[in-house]
């Protein structure tokens, strides 16, 4: 029996050999490890794979970036970029690679750019006839104690979804007449909760459009198949053309008003704020929003839509992408800062989530204004935690 040839590519860390067989008799690697002798290019339409140079003729004409691509066009959803408008590329500066002067700098702004903002939104609050004696301990969670237990991610996934459907029934955003749009919808587990919550109440359906540009297996559409109205787009939230989302519907058949009410949970970084552009730039203002963002880290100046108001409160240009690094410092717990900036002063823990929580909550302060700006309808910031419930992920935007 002919011994079988095995790649000699060395796992440094893994301590062993690759161990698999050789791509061709003769040859040292395995068709992953060989690619010299082999001659792999990557593929120009998805650089995450690579081809034979002598095949990739065919393989382009195969490939599944380009079907998927093609696929996506012919979506009537589809409108490239529709959500964001790019400016130039700017460099965004690291919040690891900043020098001891600029961390100080940060340091000091930081408090003052939150009270700064907590007055601005105490005069919105008055506008409005809401109550705004409380509002610094209110909106920095000063009475919040910490959850006294860990909970699985599936579990907390779970207690999430329902108190958010709770929350929305009790401002009137569960009814039958509307059309949730579920932006980063994942599996879908939010608009499943939605859509049991209606069978509840009376046994009704209503429409559903759920948005993910990622493929995900076990969807909780499969309990919804009856529901025509249940729709699920795989795309990117800034290529989701809700404009074209009534004349659908009117030609599936469906002749009443569409109310829309925005849905999503743990939207990170900029894809709550296309989220919001998605919303707010419709012909039909939705009569609703519940946007639980995530750790806001990952916010940009190019998304972001009131930098106006980060400008008012004094945060200079070249700090805005550094504020919202700053923002995970609430949930890193404790990170050796120092061994990452490289001075020879370090942030205490306690300093960095305090720091942290007051960069979050200057973000979503200036997005609930800048929703309050943009429809002249009443902007209520809501904000609900139990004892289980992590605050830092979970601030509610809810506005009617």
């Amino acid at each position: 029996m002919q011994q079988i040839e095995r790649c000699q590519f060395y796992n440094v860390k893994k301590n062993r050999p690759c161990n698999m067989e050789v791509y061709k008799s003769g040859y040292q690697y395995c068709v992953f490890h060989g690619q010299q002798q082999i001659d792999w290019i990557d593929c120009p339409l998805d650089p995450s794979h690579k081809v034979k140079k002598i095949k990739m003729e065919k393989h382009l004409k195969i490939c599944n970036k380009k079907k998927l691509e093609e696929e996506l066009k012919q979506n009537p959803f589809f409108k490239e970029k529709i959500n964001l408008k790019e400016d130039e590329q700017q460099i965004k500066v690291k919040l690891q690679a900043i020098s001891k002067d600029q961390l100080n700098e940060l340091i000091e702004l930081i408090p003052q750019a939150f009270k700064r903002a907590i007055a601005i939104y105490q005069e919105y609050l008055v506008k409005i006839g809401e109550q705004s004696d409380n509002c610094y301990s209110y909106i920095i969670d000063e009475n919040i104690e910490e959850a006294p237990k860990k909970v699985s991610d599936k579990e907390k996934d779970l207690q999430q979804v329902e108190l958010l459907t709770e929350i929305m029934d009790q401002y009137n955003l569960i009814n039958k007449e509307m059309a949730y749009i579920e932006y980063g919808a994942g599996k879908g587990r939010f608009s499943h909760q939605i859509a049991e919550k209606l069978k509840e109440k009376d046994n009704s359906m209503a429409i559903h459009v759920l948005i993910e540009r990622e493929p995900r297996k076990l969807k909780y559409d499969r309990f919804h198949r009856d529901n025509k109205y249940f729709i699920r787009c795989k795309m990117d939230i800034r290529d989701f053309n809700l404009k074209i989302l009534e004349q659908q519907l009117k030609d599936q058949g469906y002749d009443k008003e569409v109310k829309y009410v925005g849905v999503c949970k743990h939207m990170c970084g900029g894809a709550s704020d296309l989220t919001l552009n998605s919303l707010l730039t419709q012909e039909r203002f939705p009569v609703g929003m519940t946007i639980a963002t995530c750790c806001h880290h990952l916010c940009d100046k190019q998304t972001y839509k009131n930098l106006a108001f980060l400008k008012s409160i004094n945060v200079p240009e070249q700090l805005i992408d550094l504020l919202f690094q700053t923002s995970s410092w609430y949930v890193s717990g404790p990170i050796n800062l120092q061994k990452k900036i490289k001075t020879n002063d370090e942030v205490s823990s306690d300093q960095r989530k305090s720091l942290g929580k007051m960069a979050k909550r200057i973000i979503d302060i200036g997005r609930v204004l800048y929703i309050n700006q943009i429809t002249q309808l009443k902007a209520v910031l809501k904000k609900y935690c139990e004892q289980w419930l992590s605050p830092e992920n979970f601030i509610i935007l809810l506005y009617k």
